[in-house]
């Protein structure tokens, strides 16, 4: 569904590049996280998987298309929720009726019932909406364009946890083996039991892109009174140390992103050691 093959990308003023040599491949089917600090270039990689913007160097190619050509035959496959929302003054209806033709597979029912789960009016202006009401119209409407690839940047910003719980369910409910998510989020807890692939990215670096099923074959999460020697990756909470080490108890663990996270900012060529160390059988 996605590769991209060293792919090169600056903004004009910016110095250096935000990515150079950047290699990724992401089939269909899948829910991916991504994850990044604070101006890693998580936004630029979904405006350059939209087509949004340009690569500099290396190749891009996403369904099958240069995403940079903006053939309308892609352009009606991929739906992207941006962070920042600019809706029309126009009413849900109206906007439907205008821009839903624009995707073939445009399912009308299936927005009206999300609209209905969203708790949305559907004859007020989306000017007039709250930002959580405009996120969650555009959750609806992405998901009602059956596009085989959702990229979505902060989704859940402005989401109180009714909405974000409403948002979960509906990506489940919604998912298909034709189809991926791709959702690019600061609120790590948001993708818990959400996502079954993680990419992290640091300095316009691929760090990890893995299966959270490798990751648990490899990896065990733990919370204990003192801290620990043999951690990967330490947390300090009020009820003690949050821990992230090697998983030697050949039995799968939950893992928990936020410690993840920590952990391949602070010490990324470890765990890949680890990884390289997972037999086939169990990272499948």
């Amino acid at each position: 569904m996605i590769e991209m093959t060293d792919v090169g990308f600056a903004y004009r003023k910016r110095k250096p590049p935000i990515f150079q040599q950047l290699n990724l491949k992401l089939a269909a089917g899948t829910i991916c996280g991504l994850l990044g600090t604070n101006g890693a270039g998580k936004s630029t990689l979904l405006k350059l998987l939209a087509g949004l913007s340009f690569p500099q160097a290396g190749q891009c190619q996403v369904l099958g298309h240069e995403p940079g050509r903006r053939a309308p035959e892609f352009l009606a496959d991929v739906f992207l929720l941006p962070e920042e929302l600019f809706l029309p003054p126009l009413s849900a209806k109206t906007y439907v009726e205008r821009y839903g033709s624009l995707y073939p597979r445009f399912d009308h029912s299936l927005f009206k019932k999300l609209i209905q789960d969203f708790a949305l009016p559907d004859d007020g202006k989306l000017t007039n909406f709250s930002h959580g009401q405009k996120k969650k119209f555009a959750l609806a409407f992405g998901l009602a364009t059956n596009a085989s690839l959702f990229i979505m940047d902060e989704p859940t910003n402005g989401l109180d946890i009714p909405g974000k719980q409403l948002f979960r369910r509906a990506l489940i409910n919604h998912f298909s083996e034709e189809r991926s998510f791709i959702i690019s989020t600061h609120q790590v807890h948001d993708l818990q039991g959400l996502i079954d692939s993680v990419m992290i990215i640091a300095d316009g670096r691929l760090l990890l892109h893995e299966q959270l099923d490798t990751l648990s074959a490899c990896l065990t999460v733990a919370l204990e009174h003192q801290q620990p020697e043999d951690a990967l990756f330490v947390e300090q909470t009020l009820e003690g140390y949050r821990v992230l080490r090697a998983n030697d108890s050949g039995i799968e663990s939950n893992i928990d992103l936020s410690l993840l996270f920590g952990c391949v900012l602070s010490q990324p060529a470890l765990l890949q050691s680890l990884l390289r160390s997972v037999p086939q059988g169990e990272a499948a």
